[in-house]
């Protein structure tokens, strides 16, 4: 724009010039003037332009009457004979031209890039995560709360995709951007821009300071952020609760507290930015400024100048200052999308190391490149002097060693606390001892495949989950590839059969969330049977029966019996009908083995264990009486 506010000064000089010089009935002779290319003509004659020397015979001063040529960008130079008009038609044809140039750079850049953040990198990350939390041992889990680990799965990748749209991508437009602009700034005039550059240091110091200030604010407010779904998941699995003790005006102030804890964090971040961007603004005033000044004095010595060439040398015209000024705006716009860049830098960032801290999370528990299959398991445990607990300094299990025979049925009997549930928890290798080894079939777990030990077991936990798919689908989830037949007599030796049959779609029914809309026995049931169905080497019972009634119990007890024929069998039990079914007792008492043997050996001791059948013995005499 300012080439062709230059342009249109030059050739209105030029003509006024080419008039005085009709009137006078004067044409500048050659040897009289140092002239440059004129345009011909039709009748081929060349017509002199302007005078280039300040002296001439005509009286005709150079300085005030002959025009300075117009500084076109790069060189660039139009026709001498071109019409003036068309030339500023070519001008704002091309204006045109570029403006709807960029109009579709940036739409494509704005779908492509889209495509790139959201499809390639957000859904390609999360499912990197959800893969390596596959792989993951149970202490992570132990370490996360269940709500941490969905906001980083679902919030913070989502806050990654801001260092790629709001940082990488952005940063490339910028860096593009300023280069462009600062090599036509420098090809207008070194000084000038070497001037309005001055304030740079100022605004790289702003920038550190302003990411020091919030980078542990955001991470405080993923922090909170991670409280608030962890209120929300606890109402949603307590929600019975809340309701039946009336407790839902306090849960409604428990989240409005950890609900403002997130809101307040970030007004503390956005009051930070209110300073930080008119701060930016306030450098980019300050470079409008010099360039005023400075720019100002540079048009006052072109105008003053001569002659061009003195002019070209001593400033810049008008034009070019305008041409400038433009630069200059779009130059600080973009130095003022780095307040932007920075915010979303330290934003996903933060997001970013809690997303690493999954992926770079150690895989304690897995296989080794050299680790051996169990081709026919047998079903042999052995646990020798094992020390186990989920905090090293603090141990659940203490010199445990036990020897179990393939086939053999051992049901555990201890307090709360004693050690049970850690106890099953090492064979399947969820977990490895502090020292000592656990060995199947005489093969250290840990020089086992993962994948084929656990396929060699079948678990039922006291709290059985259940999967939001079809009941055909639970049974089968261990092993997918079953005929329906085969989980049908799963069903049937789980006394599960019979109450599925009674539903509206049968094996086809679609369990609700968890099953609830199942009752806790159904749960267990259809769990007993995912286990049996399998047909492992190993049967882990974690209290199967604590939420099952009596008669139920007796089905099930009488159905698996059969079941677990040759099957090594541990089974967590309270209830004496369990317990005198095992071939052995194992009574755990503050993490040591208290007592070990068959329910007859047992009840001749004076030991704990004769304590507690004698107990449940009192309680159904009392309950009979």
């Amino acid at each position: 724009m300012g080439t062709g506010v230059d342009y249109i000064r030059f050739t209105a000089a030029r003509q006024k010039f080419r008039l005085v010089a009709e009137e006078r009935g004067k044409t500048p002779p050659d040897s009289a003037r140092q002239t440059q290319e004129g345009r011909k003509g039709r009748d081929g004659q060349e017509e002199r332009d302007w005078p280039a020397d300040s002296s001439s015979p005509s009286g005709l001063s150079a300085s005030p009457a002959s025009p300075k040529p117009p500084h076109w960008p790069f060189g660039v130079q139009p026709p001498r004979d071109a019409e003036p008009m068309r030339v500023l038609l070519v001008l704002a044809c091309g204006i045109l031209v570029f403006a709807m140039l960029r109009g579709g750079l940036n739409f494509l850049y704005t779908v492509e890039a889209n495509k790139l953040v959201q499809q390639q990198i957000v859904v390609d990350l999360r499912a990197q995560v959800y893969d390596k939390m596959q792989r993951l041992s149970f202490r992570f889990f132990d370490a996360n709360a269940s709500a941490s680990i969905i906001n980083r799965v679902l919030g913070d990748v989502q806050a990654v995709r801001l260092f790629v749209d709001g940082v990488a991508l952005p940063c490339v437009v910028l860096v593009l951007s300023l280069l462009v602009y600062l090599v036509y700034m420098l090809q207008i005039h070194v000084g000038l821009t070497l001037a309005c550059l001055g304030t740079t240091p100022l605004l790289w110091y702003a920038m550190c300071r302003f990411s020091k200030l919030q980078q542990p604010r955001y991470r405080r407010v993923r922090d909170l952020a991670d409280r608030v779904v962890l209120v929300l998941d606890e109402y949603l699995h307590g929600a019975a609760i809340v309701k039946g003790f009336g407790l839902e005006a306090k849960e409604i102030a428990k989240f409005s507290v950890a609900n403002r804890a997130v809101r307040d964090e970030q007004l503390s971040i956005f009051v930070t930015q209110c300073w930080f961007h008119p701060l930016i603004g306030f450098l980019s005033q300050i470079n409008m400024a010099v360039l005023l000044v400075y720019g100002g004095w540079l048009v006052i010595g072109y105008e003053r100048a001569p002659d061009a060439a003195a002019a070209m040398q001593t400033g810049i015209s008008i034009g070019q200052l305008l041409v400038f000024f433009g630069l200059q705006q779009q130059f600080s716009g973009q130095v003022a999308n780095i307040g932007n860049i920075a915010n979303s830098i330290q934003q996903s960032l933060i997001a970013a190391r809690r997303v690493h801290e999954v992926l770079t999370a150690p895989l304690d528990i897995q296989s080794h490149p050299d680790a051996r299959r169990l081709p026919q398991p047998r079903g042999a445990v052995t646990f020798e002097n094992v020390v186990f607990g989920y905090d090293p300094q603090e141990p659940v299990l203490r010199d445990i060693t036990l020897d179990v025979l393939p086939g053999e049925c051992i049901a555990v009997l201890g307090a709360t606390g004693s050690g049970k549930s850690a106890l099953m928890s090492l064979i399947p290798r969820f977990y490895d001892p502090l020292s000592g080894r656990v060995l199947v079939d005489g093969v250290d777990v840990r020089d086992l495949d993962l994948d084929d030990l656990r396929r060699s077991i079948g678990i039922v936990f006291q709290e059985s989950f259940l999967f939001s798919t079809t009941i055909a689908a639970n049974i089968a989830f261990g092993r997918p590839d079953a005929s329906r037949a085969q989980i049908e007599r799963a069903a049937r030796v789980a006394a599960a059969h019979d109450f599925i049959q009674q539903l509206p779609q049968g094996y086809d029914t679609i369990l609700h969330e968890g099953g609830a809309n199942l009752s806790g026995g159904q749960r267990q049931r259809i769990a007993i049977a995912r286990a049996i169905l399998r047909e492992p080497a190993i049967l882990l019972l974690d209290d199967p029966t604590a939420a099952i009634d009596a008669h139920t119990e007796r089905d099930i007890l009488l159905a698996m019996e059969g079941a677990m024929q040759g099957r090594t069998t541990f089974v967590v039990a309270h209830r004496l009908s369990t317990l005198h079914r095992a071939n052995r007792v194992l009574v755990l008492e503050h993490g040591r083995i208290a007592e070990l043997g068959t329910h007859a050996e047992l009840m001749e001791r004076d030991g704990l264990y004769r304590e507690v059948v004698a107990i449940q013995i009192s309680d159904l005499s009392g309950g009979a009486a």
